[in-house]
């Protein structure tokens, strides 16, 4: 059924000879009679026919909205002797009198019927159509869930003479209170209609950025319509995944939601599923770059959201402390190519070398000898859009020692040379030990020192 509000376009609270009204389908009307004589007898009639009267009581007629027909009696004491219609019918269309004493007064009633293509929440994407009879003699204009007058123009397109109002492309901006509005030369009324719209917010295409190891979000948080969830029955959401090279995807897990209760899955490796519908990927490795498919299924179709995630890692070869004199090289690599107006940047945080790839590559390498934190970043239009960082560590040359083997060395020159690295590790370790026993006898001194101290204070 269609949502109506409060009906406006009642004309005149004095009844007058001629009064038009207009009514909805459905929907309660109030004829108006009123007369400041002092009387308590009234009949309403229908084509002649009695529709309700009062002479000392409350007497039903056989017009065919009897049975739907009220009066007030509290408000017959004031001199209003309105009629009160229940759920009108297209048949109560007429013309009604009201007697009272010796006045008496018409009223013209003129019911409309107000419809829609669907009565339910509606899916982002979809269509919807509103519509309003045609009368003769009246004029109609409608206006959108922000109160701007509607023309005919973008996803908005007005048919029939401007009765029937179809809304494209559905999205959850449409969703609020779009309103008909029905004027003639002796009456008015407008026709509210309640638009839900099922669907997620920023629905274009999204890209996340993110770097190995750092975390990434996928939401399936969407209008206030989780709200109206507990309402609706059997809702199955899934995550889909593809690779950048697939066009399938695959289904990576689902959930229900069913009868008003949340059926949330087993968390999955690399997945986190939490409360407030939201995938957590805590630690994101290359390979689950990607397209994903947020992806909500009701009895109406399917709503689904597709994030493009986009992953950076860092590497170095050779991978470790950095030796003197050797070079290392550092590679900073994207899942996809480079976008257009972007670059990505290897650069050295003191600024002293860098090194940039711009659109289509994939990666940036450097070969350095600098030590030091370095930075690739991928950077668009000026934003920087994800950075990661790589430390080039240097080598501890005291504890770093050189073996001299190869191809063509004798055995006696590799036999000198053990000899040789072994007095060396000896002579190290004894003077090592010998600096160790002179901090004890030194930390000895001092600590004796110290409770003598301590001991005469006290």
């Amino acid at each position: 059924s269609i949502i109506l509000g409060s009906l406006l376009g009642l004309i005149s609270a004095m009844a007058e000879e001629g009064t038009t009204v207009f009514g909805v389908i459905g929907e309660q009307m109030i004829l108006p009679c009123t007369d400041q004589a002092q009387k308590d007898d009234v009949t309403w009639k229908y084509n002649d026919q009695v529709v309700i009267q009062h002479r000392g009581r409350v007497l039903k007629g056989r017009a065919p909205m009897a049975s739907r027909s009220e009066i007030n009696m509290h408000e017959m004491s004031k001199g209003n002797f309105s009629l009160k219609l229940l759920k009108l019918e297209k048949s109560d269309n007429g013309t009604y009198s009201c007697t009272v004493g010796a006045t008496k007064v018409k009223i013209k009633l003129q019911v409309f019927e107000a419809t829609r293509s669907s009565s339910e929440s509606l899916l982002q994407g979809g269509n919807l159509i509103l519509r309003i009879n045609e009368v003769p003699g009246t004029t109609v204009t409608w206006s959108d869930n922000h109160r701007g007058s509607v023309t005919a123009t973008g996803r908005r397109e007005l048919k029939n003479s401007g009765h029937h109002l179809e809304i494209k492309n559905l999205q959850i901006e449409d969703s609020g209170t779009w309103r008909c509005h029905i004027k003639s030369p002796s009456a008015s009324l407008t026709i509210p209609y309640e638009v839900k719209v099922i669907g997620f917010h920023n629905l274009n295409q999204e890209t996340v950025y993110t770097a190995v190891n750092s975390s990434a979000n996928f939401s399936y948080q969407m209008n206030n319509i989780l709200q109206e969830m507990t309402k609706l029955k059997n809702i199955r959401g899934a995550l889909m995944w593809k690779s950048e090279g697939e066009s399938e995807y695959r289904e990576k897990f689902n959930f229900n939601f069913s009868s008003g209760s949340l059926r949330l899955p087993k968390q999955m490796a690399n997945l986190q599923f939490t409360a407030n519908l939201q995938v957590k990927m805590p630690k994101v490795q290359f390979q689950d770059a990607g397209w994903y498919r947020c992806q909500l299924t009701l009895k109406q179709g399917s709503v689904k959201k597709d994030i493009h995630l986009v992953v950076m890692k860092v590497s170095a070869e050779p991978v470790g402390p950095l030796s003197e004199g050797v070079n290392v090289t550092l590679l900073c690599k994207l899942s996809v190519a480079v976008p257009a107006m972007a670059q990505l940047l290897w650069e050295h945080v003191n600024g002293t070398e860098k090194a940039c790839q711009g659109p289509g590559d994939t990666e940036v390498k450097v070969k350095t000898r600098s030590v030091g934190l370095w930075r690739c970043s991928l950077s668009m239009n000026n934003s920087k859009m994800i950075s990661t960082e790589y430390t080039v560590v240097e080598a501890d040359e005291q504890n770093y020692v050189p073996i001299w083997a190869g191809v063509g060395v004798s055995p006696v020159l590799l036999l000198l040379a053990g000899l040789s690295i072994f007095t060396c590790t000896a002579r190290q370790r004894r003077r090592r030990r010998a600096e160790r026993m002179v901090r004890a006898r030194r930390d000895l001194i001092e600590r004796r020192t110290c409770q003598c101290q301590f001991f005469m204070v006290t």
